[in-house]
């Protein structure tokens, strides 16, 4: 895959219009639906912990009343003396009854009881003179000292709880029971729950004592008996539709349910990522289609403009790209035009200049025996001045032998010191000249010897200097030093001669037209055309006392090419 895009422009393209475009929207799509299922079932968790809590806190108050009321009655005197006489019809009673149990009536039956189980006195004043049936939580008060609870006895009630009056001997007198019915917890809990919410409470057994709505609650407590036997989650049901959150309660050892109806159900789930699968395939295609045709109109110009080239390499330099596009491809294809009819034009140039070269060439051939005619020449100068016993002539021989020989040499650049070497050459052949009238002192450090500069940079600014600066004086002296200056060369040829005219100094700084010191003008050029317009030749002269003229090229290293 990676290949497949890195061997075409267009699939880089059309790999990258699907990335940006198809990326993002898959992207925003999944982890956004994500991020609302999340928070939304977080959401819902919260809420549903909320309402547990109230319910559980609204039965721990039921049950702390419970307490409180049986403690109060099973103190009272009131209550002793009625048990003791075996009941009877006792206004003082059901006065303490009704004013002791006060609010709780609302949420619970409360009867006062002998100890066989005949009702003395009750909340419901029409069950007076009955028996109780349910012996199980009276038997259980009577083996203890506390409120006891007895959850899921009958039908008609939830829970119920009874705590034992004793004598002061110990005996018991009788009992206090409070029965909590279905719609007793129905008004407790109506406003704790939410409207799509389902409470239960489950005994110990984990067999259904109330549920807020009982059609579904016996099937939903089987349910989670189920899923508790066979170790599986009982956080969600198996349909994936609901909820149930779980609190148990340490007073009445009862386990409070909350089945509540997720909101993000499997179906509603399964609805959403159909949805979103539909919703990326059409994306999907239109990707295809935008990159499609976007890649073909960015792709087709530069294969063009491929296949062209590929013309020119052949050779064809005919080739034109013919495009009625303005924009940025349209421009490289003009600028293609372009630089196909300069490159014709420029080669044709260059094969003019190669003529031309070749001509020049053959010239300087059929000129090439005069060099060879003046060597001979100078060698049988040498050799008769030798003889006749005149050593000027002798070594003004030698001297131009060498002159010559350095001056044709196929070499371009010369170090310093073969340079200052041929300086040496042609001050002798000067000092014979004017009979020792002039004299020149070299000061050139040796760090400076294997620097390179062009040939023949030095010899005329020392002809300049004798023939115009020191030449009709009887002691003349010239100084060649050199330095470094801000990572140049700097050569400076010093006179105490006529100086160099104002006139003249101008044109080397402007570079204009050669003057009488054609030799100066020369150099500058040539220092010019090697290392640009920052180098080249200055001058500084006072009239009658002599002249500078400086040199500044890069230093470097003949060998190396680098910074001495």
């Amino acid at each position: 895959m990676i290949d497949w895009i890195r061997k075409s422009f267009r699939n880089r393209i059309f790999a990258s219009v699907m990335v940006i475009t198809l990326l993002p929207i898959l992207l925003s799509n999944i982890l956004l639906l994500s991020y609302q299922v999340r928070q939304t079932n977080r959401d819902q968790r919260l809420s549903a912990e909320e309402m547990l809590a109230g319910s559980r806190d609204r039965l721990r108050e039921l049950t702390g009343q419970m307490d409180r009321v049986a403690e109060t009655l099973a103190k009272s005197t009131v209550v002793h003396s009625v048990l003791r006489r075996g009941g009877g019809d006792s206004r003082i009673l059901y006065q303490v009854l009704f004013r002791e149990t006060g609010e709780l009536r609302s949420y619970c039956r409360v009867d006062i009881c002998l100890s066989d189980g005949t009702v003395c006195d009750s909340t419901e004043t029409t069950d007076r003179g009955s028996f109780l049936p349910y012996w199980g939580v009276l038997h259980r008060a009577g083996q203890s000292a506390f409120l006891t609870y007895r959850i899921g006895t009958d039908e008609d009630a939830a829970f119920r709880a009874a705590r034992a009056v004793r004598s002061y001997d110990g005996g018991i007198l009788g009992y206090i029971v409070f029965t909590v019915r279905h719609d007793d917890l129905d008004n407790l809990f109506s406003g704790a729950l939410g409207g799509t919410a389902d409470l239960l409470l489950l005994t110990r057994q984990w067999e259904l004592a109330y549920g807020s709505r009982p059609a579904a609650a016996e099937s939903c407590a089987a349910a989670l008996r189920t899923r508790l036997l066979s170790g599986e989650d009982t956080g969600v049901d198996g349909t994936g539709e609901c909820r149930y959150y779980l609190l148990e309660d340490d007073t009445t050892g009862m386990t409070l349910v909350l089945r509540q109806n997720l909101v993000f159900s499997a179906p509603v789930l399964g609805a959403f990522y159909l949805t979103s699968l539909m919703l990326g395939l059409l994306s999907l295609g239109l990707c295809l289609l935008c990159a499609r045709w976007l890649s073909g109109n960015l792709s087709e110009p530069v294969d063009r403009l491929g296949r062209a080239m590929g013309r020119v390499m052949e050779g064809d330099l005919t080739v034109q790209l013919q495009t009625k596009r303005v924009d940025e491809l349209g421009k490289l294809a003009h600028s293609f035009n372009q630089m196909t009819r300069e490159y014709r034009a420029n080669l044709e140039r260059s094969v003019e200049h190669q003529r031309e070269l070749n001509e020049t060439r053959i010239r300087m051939m059929q000129a090439q025996l005069n060099p060879h005619f003046l060597y001979n020449t100078l060698d049988s100068m040498k050799w008769l001045g030798v003889t006749h016993r005149v050593p000027q002539i002798a070594e003004l021989a030698t001297d131009l032998a060498a002159l010559l020989r350095f001056s044709i040499s196929q070499a371009e650049f010369v170090t310093l010191e073969e340079e200052l070497e041929f300086i040496d050459r042609y001050l002798d052949i000067q000092y014979i000249r004017f009979e020792d009238r002039f004299a020149c002192e070299i000061d050139v450090e040796e760090r400076f010897q294997h620097c390179e500069l062009p040939k023949l940079v030095l010899q005329p600014l020392v002809e300049n200097a004798i023939i115009h600066g020191v030449a009709d004086q009887t002691e003349g002296y010239i100084k060649i030093t050199a330095w470094e200056e801000t990572g140049d060369l700097v050569i400076c040829v010093q006179d105490n001669g006529c100086g160099i005219p104002t006139e003249t100094q101008g044109k080397l700084k402007s570079g204009g037209e050669p003057g009488k010191h054609l030799g100066l003008y020369n150099v500058n050029q040539i220092l010019r055309l090697h290392y640009g317009e920052n180098y080249g030749v200055s001058a500084d002269s006072t009239p009658g006392q002599g002249s500078r003229v400086m040199v500044r090229l890069p230093l470097r290293k003949r060998e190396e090419g680098i910074p001495c």
